[in-house]
């Protein structure tokens, strides 16, 4: 049961067990009764009305500790006792006897038996642990659980991060956050920006997870720079580093880029993309598509390396060359391979094989070569 410690009304509380007392000091005759049973009743009127202006209310679990305590400019109880309903709510929510959080609301709903407390209207909750503040329309606390959820138009303030959803679940023991339906997180120091309808945010780890589609988008100087779209999502805060996964497409603006892949690590602090998985690049601007079994790109150098099975494709000048190696310079528009080398072009008809390669798809100018000075053969051709 909830203890009132400090408020005038108290007095009102004991009244029933103070005459029950005094009664007892003595054999009851017929108008004790009466007046007993009177004063019962109009305990029980008081109880059914009772309301407290400036209260403290607090509320412990078997051991003692602390669950938590909550000011109230006046609190009204139901007629069980079980229920008070406070206005202008402000508190402590503690777990294991540690201060966790802090709350405020408009109004709220504290359940006597100390599994549940609930705040409505403009709410805020600040984590004392991760640092996150929390504010929308509706809080509750399960106090078992060590759950806090915020809901209706929850936005969350970090040092590092700004997010938005529509519900927030704080999972003490676990160390996690999860942001449900609509969430956007932008990232302050990074200029990145994560969109999905669930979010998970591991703060020791310093990690954010999406379980479900996911964007990410890179601003530079507030403008949309790269966008990257998959079905799961890693995002590792100190690394700043992001692992895209299931269906990855990453749009970049400078050099206009796409690559695609089953997996794709993007570090975008460094400006790079790695993938252990098959991947394709794409110059829209140039069609060019290069794709290999494996690979990583440097976007600040403007270079790729391809690795494994590697095919490059010029769709304008309908050329083709395969290759074990590749290396594709985006800003030169040239490449250079290495094992297994095969060039093909369809105007005028050619095919050049070779272990190693250099060349340009823009002009058709490739040369080929062998792999020691002995069997060395060079040919070029220049239309």
């Amino acid at each position: 049961m909830a203890r009132i410690p400090h408020s005038p009304c108290t007095i009102l509380l004991p009244l029933a067990l103070l005459v029950a007392g005094l009664a007892g000091c003595r054999p009851a005759t017929p108008e004790d009764v009466a007046v007993e049973a009177e004063t019962e009743t109009e305990s029980e009127e008081i109880e059914n009305t009772l309301t407290l202006d400036d209260v403290v209310l607090e509320q412990a679990d078997e051991e003692g500790q602390l669950l938590w305590r909550v000011r109230a400019k006046q609190a009204s109880y139901s007629p069980d006792n079980k229920v008070a309903t406070v206005i202008e709510p402000q508190g402590e929510l503690f777990a294991d006897g540690k201060l966790r959080y802090q709350i405020e609301g408009d109004t709220g709903t504290l359940h006597q038996d100390g599994k549940r407390l609930f705040l409505r209207g403009s709410i805020v909750a600040e984590d004392l642990e991760n640092g996150i503040v929390l504010r929308g329309s509706e809080l509750e606390w399960i106090v078992d659980q060590e759950i806090l959820i915020a809901r209706n138009g929850v936005t969350g303030e970090h040092e590092k991060m700004q997010a938005v959803a529509t519900e927030v679940q704080v999972f003490d023991a676990d160390k996690r956050v999860e942001f449900w339906n609509q969430v956007v997180v932008n990232f302050k120091e990074s200029g990145v920006q994560l969109r999905s309808d669930h979010i998970i945010w591991r703060w020791e780890e310093e990690k954010f997870v999406a379980d479900r589609r996911v964007e990410l988008d890179r601003f530079e100087n507030q403008t949309l720079s790269d966008r990257g779209v998959a079905k799961a999502a890693e995002l590792d805060l100190k690394a700043q580093v992001a692992t895209l996964k299931d269906s990855v497409q990453v749009a970049l603006s400078d050099p206009p880029l796409q690559v695609s892949s089953d997996e794709l690590r993007w570090n975008y602090e460094k400006e790079t993309l790695e993938s252990p998985k098959p991947i394709t690049v794409i110059d829209r601007k140039d069609q060019l598509t290069f794709s290999g079994d494996s690979g990583w790109g440097d976007l600040n150098a403007e270079i790729f390396h391809l690795i494994g099975n590697v095919l490059g494709v010029g769709q304008k000048q309908q050329a083709q060359i395969n290759t074990d190696l590749l290396t594709w310079y985006v800003s030169q528009q040239s490449f250079k391979a290495e094992g297994d080398v095969i060039y093909r072009q369809v105007d005028p008809p050619m095919t050049l094989r070779g272990e190693k390669a250099t060349g340009r798809f823009d002009n058709q100018t490739v040369v080929v070569t062998g792999n020691t000075p002995g069997d060395r053969v060079t040919t070029q051709f220049v239309p």
